[in-house]
Protein backbone atom coordinates (compact mmCIF):
# COMPACT_ATOMS: atom_id res chain seq x y z
CA UNK A 1 0.00 0.00 0.00
CA UNK A 2 1.32 3.44 -0.92
CA UNK A 3 1.64 6.35 1.49
CA UNK A 4 -1.59 8.43 1.53
CA UNK A 5 -1.21 11.94 0.16
CA UNK A 6 -3.42 15.01 0.00
CA UNK A 7 -4.36 16.38 -3.40
CA UNK A 8 -7.11 18.39 -5.11
CA UNK A 9 -9.57 16.87 -7.54
CA UNK A 10 -10.90 18.54 -10.68
CA UNK A 11 -13.44 20.51 -8.60
CA UNK A 12 -10.76 21.89 -6.29
CA UNK A 13 -11.82 19.72 -3.34
CA UNK A 14 -9.00 18.11 -1.40
CA UNK A 15 -8.92 14.32 -1.25
CA UNK A 16 -6.77 11.77 0.55
CA UNK A 17 -5.36 9.44 -2.10
CA UNK A 18 -3.43 6.16 -1.89
CA UNK A 19 -3.12 2.85 -3.71
CA UNK A 20 -3.79 -0.61 -2.32
CA UNK A 21 -2.84 -3.68 -4.40
CA UNK A 22 -2.57 -1.49 -7.46
CA UNK A 23 -6.02 0.03 -7.03
CA UNK A 24 -6.44 3.73 -6.32
CA UNK A 25 -8.47 4.72 -3.27
CA UNK A 26 -9.57 8.10 -2.05
CA UNK A 27 -11.45 9.83 0.75
CA UNK A 28 -12.88 13.30 0.24
CA UNK A 29 -12.20 15.95 2.87
CA UNK A 30 -15.20 17.88 1.44
CA UNK A 31 -13.36 21.17 1.60
CA UNK A 32 -11.40 23.47 -0.69
CA UNK A 33 -9.63 25.04 2.30
CA UNK A 34 -6.12 23.61 2.63
CA UNK A 35 -5.88 24.14 6.40
CA UNK A 36 -9.20 22.38 6.97
CA UNK A 37 -8.11 19.58 4.67
CA UNK A 38 -4.81 19.13 6.55
CA UNK A 39 -6.69 18.96 9.83
CA UNK A 40 -9.04 16.32 8.44
CA UNK A 41 -6.06 14.40 7.04
CA UNK A 42 -4.27 14.39 10.41
CA UNK A 43 -7.37 13.17 12.23
CA UNK A 44 -8.02 10.54 9.57
CA UNK A 45 -4.50 9.13 9.94
CA UNK A 46 -4.66 9.23 13.75
CA UNK A 47 -7.98 7.44 13.94
CA UNK A 48 -7.15 4.55 11.68
CA UNK A 49 -7.94 5.62 8.13
CA UNK A 50 -11.69 5.35 8.08
CA UNK A 51 -14.09 7.33 5.98
CA UNK A 52 -15.31 9.05 9.10
CA UNK A 53 -14.02 8.61 12.64
CA UNK A 54 -16.45 6.69 14.81
CA UNK A 55 -18.05 8.89 17.43
CA UNK A 56 -17.94 6.09 19.97
CA UNK A 57 -14.14 5.96 19.72
CA UNK A 58 -13.50 9.65 20.43
CA UNK A 59 -13.31 11.44 23.74
CA UNK A 60 -14.59 14.95 24.15
CA UNK A 61 -11.01 16.07 24.86
CA UNK A 62 -9.85 14.71 21.48
CA UNK A 63 -12.63 16.55 19.68
CA UNK A 64 -11.99 19.75 21.61
CA UNK A 65 -8.28 19.61 20.70
CA UNK A 66 -9.18 19.74 17.01
CA UNK A 67 -11.81 22.41 17.57
CA UNK A 68 -9.39 24.58 19.53
CA UNK A 69 -6.50 24.18 17.11
CA UNK A 70 -8.42 24.69 13.91
CA UNK A 71 -11.18 27.07 14.98
CA UNK A 72 -10.88 28.73 18.38
CA UNK A 73 -7.27 29.85 17.96
CA UNK A 74 -7.81 31.14 14.45
CA UNK A 75 -8.09 34.95 14.78
CA UNK A 76 -9.98 35.09 11.50
CA UNK A 77 -12.77 32.89 12.86
CA UNK A 78 -13.29 33.74 16.53
CA UNK A 79 -13.51 37.28 17.90
CA UNK A 80 -12.91 36.48 21.59
CA UNK A 81 -11.16 33.11 22.01
CA UNK A 82 -10.23 33.75 25.66
CA UNK A 83 -13.79 33.20 26.88
CA UNK A 84 -14.05 29.89 24.97
CA UNK A 85 -10.72 28.68 26.35
CA UNK A 86 -11.85 29.61 29.85
CA UNK A 87 -15.02 27.59 29.34
CA UNK A 88 -12.97 24.52 28.46
CA UNK A 89 -10.89 24.90 31.64
CA UNK A 90 -14.09 24.18 33.54
CA UNK A 91 -15.61 21.70 31.10
CA UNK A 92 -12.54 19.50 30.78
CA UNK A 93 -12.50 17.94 34.29
CA UNK A 94 -16.08 16.74 33.86
CA UNK A 95 -16.37 15.99 30.14
CA UNK A 96 -12.79 15.56 28.89
CA UNK A 97 -12.49 11.78 29.33
CA UNK A 98 -16.08 11.03 28.36
CA UNK A 99 -16.98 9.53 25.02
CA UNK A 100 -19.44 11.57 23.02
CA UNK A 101 -22.00 8.81 23.42
CA UNK A 102 -21.80 9.26 27.21
CA UNK A 103 -23.04 12.86 27.11
CA UNK A 104 -26.70 13.13 28.01
CA UNK A 105 -29.02 15.33 30.03
CA UNK A 106 -28.02 13.60 33.28
CA UNK A 107 -24.31 14.31 32.75
CA UNK A 108 -25.08 17.91 31.79
CA UNK A 109 -27.15 18.47 34.92
CA UNK A 110 -24.39 16.89 37.00
CA UNK A 111 -21.97 19.40 35.52
CA UNK A 112 -24.30 22.28 36.33
CA UNK A 113 -24.55 21.13 39.95
CA UNK A 114 -20.76 20.79 40.23
CA UNK A 115 -20.15 24.26 38.79
CA UNK A 116 -22.81 26.09 40.78
CA UNK A 117 -21.66 24.42 44.03
CA UNK A 118 -17.99 25.22 43.44
CA UNK A 119 -16.80 21.62 43.12
CA UNK A 120 -15.47 22.56 39.67
CA UNK A 121 -13.79 25.97 39.62
CA UNK A 122 -15.25 28.89 41.51
CA UNK A 123 -18.99 28.65 42.19
CA UNK A 124 -20.74 29.95 39.09
CA UNK A 125 -24.23 31.16 38.32
CA UNK A 126 -26.48 29.15 35.98
CA UNK A 127 -26.02 31.80 33.26
CA UNK A 128 -22.25 31.18 33.29
CA UNK A 129 -22.78 27.41 33.15
CA UNK A 130 -25.13 27.97 30.22
CA UNK A 131 -22.37 29.76 28.28
CA UNK A 132 -19.89 26.97 29.01
CA UNK A 133 -22.28 24.24 27.89
CA UNK A 134 -23.08 26.29 24.79
CA UNK A 135 -19.34 26.22 24.01
CA UNK A 136 -19.38 22.42 24.33
CA UNK A 137 -22.38 22.19 22.00
CA UNK A 138 -20.63 24.49 19.50
CA UNK A 139 -17.57 22.22 19.55
CA UNK A 140 -19.63 19.10 18.83
CA UNK A 141 -21.61 20.79 16.05
CA UNK A 142 -18.34 22.04 14.50
CA UNK A 143 -16.92 18.51 14.56
CA UNK A 144 -20.08 17.14 12.93
CA UNK A 145 -20.01 19.66 10.10
CA UNK A 146 -19.92 17.83 6.72
CA UNK A 147 -16.71 19.68 5.83
CA UNK A 148 -14.90 17.96 8.70
CA UNK A 149 -16.84 14.79 9.53
CA UNK A 150 -15.00 14.23 12.80
CA UNK A 151 -18.40 13.16 14.10
CA UNK A 152 -21.47 11.75 12.47
CA UNK A 153 -24.21 14.38 12.67
CA UNK A 154 -26.52 11.87 14.28
CA UNK A 155 -24.03 11.29 17.10
CA UNK A 156 -24.24 14.85 18.43
CA UNK A 157 -26.07 14.55 21.76
CA UNK A 158 -29.14 16.63 22.51
CA UNK A 159 -29.37 18.35 25.88
CA UNK A 160 -31.05 21.35 27.44
CA UNK A 161 -29.06 24.34 28.65
CA UNK A 162 -29.65 26.00 32.03
CA UNK A 163 -32.03 28.92 31.81
CA UNK A 164 -30.55 32.24 30.82
CA UNK A 165 -30.32 34.98 33.43
CA UNK A 166 -32.59 38.00 33.42
CA UNK A 167 -31.03 41.07 31.79
CA UNK A 168 -28.75 42.94 34.17
CA UNK A 169 -30.31 46.22 35.16
CA UNK A 170 -27.34 48.01 36.77
CA UNK A 171 -26.54 51.17 34.87
CA UNK A 172 -24.75 54.35 35.88
CA UNK A 173 -26.51 57.67 36.35
CA UNK A 174 -24.91 60.93 35.25
CA UNK A 175 -23.52 61.77 38.69
CA UNK A 176 -22.04 58.29 39.02
CA UNK A 177 -20.36 58.65 35.63
CA UNK A 178 -18.86 61.97 36.65
CA UNK A 179 -17.39 60.40 39.79
CA UNK A 180 -16.00 57.49 37.78
CA UNK A 181 -14.34 59.85 35.29
CA UNK A 182 -12.80 61.79 38.18
CA UNK A 183 -11.28 58.56 39.50
CA UNK A 184 -10.02 57.69 36.01
CA UNK A 185 -8.42 61.13 35.63
CA UNK A 186 -6.57 60.59 38.91
CA UNK A 187 -4.80 57.63 37.30
CA UNK A 188 -2.93 59.82 34.80
CA UNK A 189 0.83 59.72 34.65
CA UNK A 190 1.65 63.28 33.71
CA UNK A 191 -0.67 65.12 31.33
CA UNK A 192 -1.47 62.16 29.06
CA UNK A 193 -4.98 60.71 29.18
CA UNK A 194 -5.01 57.58 31.31
CA UNK A 195 -5.76 54.26 29.68
CA UNK A 196 -8.97 54.00 31.71
CA UNK A 197 -10.11 57.45 30.56
CA UNK A 198 -9.76 56.39 26.94
CA UNK A 199 -11.65 53.17 27.63
CA UNK A 200 -14.49 54.96 29.44
CA UNK A 201 -14.94 57.49 26.66
CA UNK A 202 -15.07 54.82 23.96
CA UNK A 203 -17.32 52.51 25.97
CA UNK A 204 -19.84 55.20 26.87
CA UNK A 205 -19.82 57.15 23.58
CA UNK A 206 -19.88 54.14 21.22
CA UNK A 207 -21.44 51.37 23.40
CA UNK A 208 -18.79 48.96 22.11
CA UNK A 209 -17.86 45.72 23.83
CA UNK A 210 -14.66 45.48 25.85
CA UNK A 211 -12.74 43.33 23.38
CA UNK A 212 -13.68 45.52 20.43
CA UNK A 213 -12.23 48.53 22.25
CA UNK A 214 -9.06 46.68 23.27
CA UNK A 215 -8.58 45.56 19.64
CA UNK A 216 -9.12 49.05 18.17
CA UNK A 217 -6.25 50.52 16.18
CA UNK A 218 -5.80 54.09 15.00
CA UNK A 219 -6.00 53.14 11.31
CA UNK A 220 -9.67 52.26 11.95
CA UNK A 221 -10.47 55.62 13.55
CA UNK A 222 -11.43 57.66 10.51
CA UNK A 223 -11.42 61.36 11.37
CA UNK A 224 -12.31 62.25 7.76
CA UNK A 225 -15.62 60.39 7.74
CA UNK A 226 -15.99 60.79 11.51
CA UNK A 227 -16.42 57.05 12.02
CA UNK A 228 -14.89 54.32 14.18
CA UNK A 229 -14.65 50.99 12.38
CA UNK A 230 -14.71 48.32 15.08
CA UNK A 231 -14.71 45.24 12.78
CA UNK A 232 -11.14 43.94 12.41
CA UNK A 233 -10.18 43.46 8.73
CA UNK A 234 -9.88 39.76 7.91
CA UNK A 235 -11.66 38.68 11.09
CA UNK A 236 -14.97 36.94 10.65
CA UNK A 237 -17.97 38.51 12.31
CA UNK A 238 -19.50 36.35 15.03
CA UNK A 239 -22.91 36.67 16.67
CA UNK A 240 -21.33 39.44 18.75
CA UNK A 241 -21.11 41.70 15.74
CA UNK A 242 -18.91 44.77 15.76
CA UNK A 243 -20.40 47.90 14.28
CA UNK A 244 -19.16 51.00 12.50
CA UNK A 245 -20.07 53.81 14.89
CA UNK A 246 -20.11 57.58 14.21
CA UNK A 247 -17.83 59.66 16.43
CA UNK A 248 -19.95 61.85 18.72
CA UNK A 249 -19.29 65.56 19.22
CA UNK A 250 -18.18 64.82 22.79
CA UNK A 251 -15.84 62.01 21.79
CA UNK A 252 -14.18 63.78 18.87
CA UNK A 253 -11.86 66.12 20.85
CA UNK A 254 -10.95 63.28 23.23
CA UNK A 255 -9.91 61.06 20.33
CA UNK A 256 -7.96 63.88 18.69
CA UNK A 257 -6.05 64.42 21.93
CA UNK A 258 -5.46 60.68 22.38
CA UNK A 259 -4.21 60.47 18.79
CA UNK A 260 -1.74 63.28 19.43
CA UNK A 261 -0.57 61.43 22.56
CA UNK A 262 -0.41 57.97 20.90
CA UNK A 263 2.54 55.69 21.51
CA UNK A 264 1.62 52.98 19.01
CA UNK A 265 -1.10 52.06 16.53
CA UNK A 266 -3.18 50.65 19.41
CA UNK A 267 -5.72 53.11 20.78
CA UNK A 268 -5.53 51.36 24.16
CA UNK A 269 -1.73 50.88 24.15
CA UNK A 270 -2.20 47.14 23.70
CA UNK A 271 -4.58 44.32 24.58
CA UNK A 272 -3.89 44.27 28.32
CA UNK A 273 -6.90 43.63 30.55
CA UNK A 274 -8.88 46.66 31.74
CA UNK A 275 -11.10 44.90 34.30
CA UNK A 276 -8.84 45.24 37.41
CA UNK A 277 -8.19 48.93 36.70
CA UNK A 278 -11.92 49.58 36.35
CA UNK A 279 -12.67 47.83 39.65
CA UNK A 280 -10.14 49.99 41.51
CA UNK A 281 -11.56 53.15 39.94
CA UNK A 282 -15.11 52.10 40.85
CA UNK A 283 -14.03 51.75 44.48
CA UNK A 284 -12.17 55.07 44.42
CA UNK A 285 -15.32 56.74 43.05
CA UNK A 286 -17.34 55.38 45.98
CA UNK A 287 -19.53 53.26 43.70
CA UNK A 288 -18.72 49.99 45.47
CA UNK A 289 -20.24 50.21 48.97
CA UNK A 290 -18.08 47.41 50.32
CA UNK A 291 -14.92 48.58 48.61
CA UNK A 292 -12.80 46.22 46.57
CA UNK A 293 -11.84 42.95 48.17
CA UNK A 294 -8.75 41.22 46.87
CA UNK A 295 -7.82 37.65 46.23
CA UNK A 296 -4.80 35.98 47.82
CA UNK A 297 -2.88 36.98 44.69
CA UNK A 298 -3.82 40.62 45.22
CA UNK A 299 -6.26 40.83 42.31
CA UNK A 300 -9.41 42.91 42.88
CA UNK A 301 -12.72 41.09 43.02
CA UNK A 302 -15.92 42.18 41.31
CA UNK A 303 -17.64 45.38 42.39
CA UNK A 304 -20.82 44.83 40.40
CA UNK A 305 -19.69 47.26 37.70
CA UNK A 306 -17.95 45.66 34.73
CA UNK A 307 -17.00 46.80 31.23
CA UNK A 308 -20.35 45.40 30.08
CA UNK A 309 -22.09 47.71 32.60
CA UNK A 310 -20.70 50.64 30.61
CA UNK A 311 -22.17 49.27 27.37
CA UNK A 312 -25.50 48.73 29.12
CA UNK A 313 -25.30 52.26 30.54
CA UNK A 314 -24.74 53.76 27.08
CA UNK A 315 -27.71 51.88 25.61
CA UNK A 316 -29.94 52.80 28.56
CA UNK A 317 -29.13 56.50 28.23
CA UNK A 318 -29.85 56.36 24.49
CA UNK A 319 -33.25 54.78 25.13
CA UNK A 320 -34.08 57.27 27.90
CA UNK A 321 -33.14 60.14 25.59
CA UNK A 322 -35.54 58.96 22.89
CA UNK A 323 -33.17 57.28 20.44
CA UNK A 324 -35.26 54.80 18.36
CA UNK A 325 -34.67 51.20 19.36
CA UNK A 326 -33.70 50.16 15.83
CA UNK A 327 -30.90 52.74 15.88
CA UNK A 328 -29.71 51.47 19.27
CA UNK A 329 -29.68 47.94 17.84
CA UNK A 330 -27.56 49.11 14.92
CA UNK A 331 -25.00 50.77 17.19
CA UNK A 332 -24.86 47.80 19.57
CA UNK A 333 -24.66 45.27 16.75
CA UNK A 334 -27.52 43.35 18.37
CA UNK A 335 -30.85 42.17 17.08
CA UNK A 336 -33.82 44.50 17.37
CA UNK A 337 -35.71 41.80 19.29
CA UNK A 338 -33.03 41.69 21.98
CA UNK A 339 -32.86 45.47 22.26
CA UNK A 340 -36.64 45.70 22.58
CA UNK A 341 -36.62 43.06 25.32
CA UNK A 342 -34.00 44.89 27.40
CA UNK A 343 -34.41 48.60 26.65
CA UNK A 344 -38.01 49.24 25.55
CA UNK A 345 -39.01 49.99 29.15
CA UNK A 346 -36.71 53.02 29.15
CA UNK A 347 -38.28 54.67 26.11
CA UNK A 348 -39.93 57.96 27.12
CA UNK A 349 -43.15 57.16 25.24
CA UNK A 350 -45.55 55.12 27.32
CA UNK A 351 -48.49 53.15 25.86
CA UNK A 352 -50.78 55.82 27.26
CA UNK A 353 -49.18 58.63 25.25
CA UNK A 354 -48.61 56.46 22.18
CA UNK A 355 -52.25 55.53 21.66
CA UNK A 356 -53.14 59.23 21.62
CA UNK A 357 -51.24 59.46 18.33
CA UNK A 358 -53.23 56.79 16.50
CA UNK A 359 -55.77 59.16 15.02
CA UNK A 360 -53.86 62.37 15.71
CA UNK A 361 -57.09 64.01 16.87
CA UNK A 362 -58.62 63.81 13.41
CA UNK A 363 -61.57 61.76 14.51
CA UNK A 364 -64.15 63.86 16.32
CA UNK A 365 -66.74 62.64 18.78
CA UNK A 366 -70.15 62.29 17.25
CA UNK A 367 -72.58 65.01 18.31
Amino acid sequence: MSIPTLRQNERGIYEIYWTDNGRGKRVSTRTRDLDDAKGFFATWLTLGRADAPAASAMTVAALWAEYEKRHVRDPGRVAAPASILYAWRNLEPHFGKKLVAEIDQISVEAYEEARTSGRIGRAAKPATVRKELAALRACLNWCADPKRRLLDAGAVPAFDLPRDSDPRDRWLRTQELQRLFTAATARREGARLSRLERFLWLALETAARKQAILDLTWDRVDFTTNTIHYPVPGQRQTKKRRADVPISKSLRPVLERAFAERRSNSVMDGHGEIWPTLQEAVAAAGLAPGGVRRTAAGKPTATGISPHTLRHTAATHMARNGVPLWQIAKILGNSLAMVERVYAKWCPDSPETTVDRISGGLIKEAA
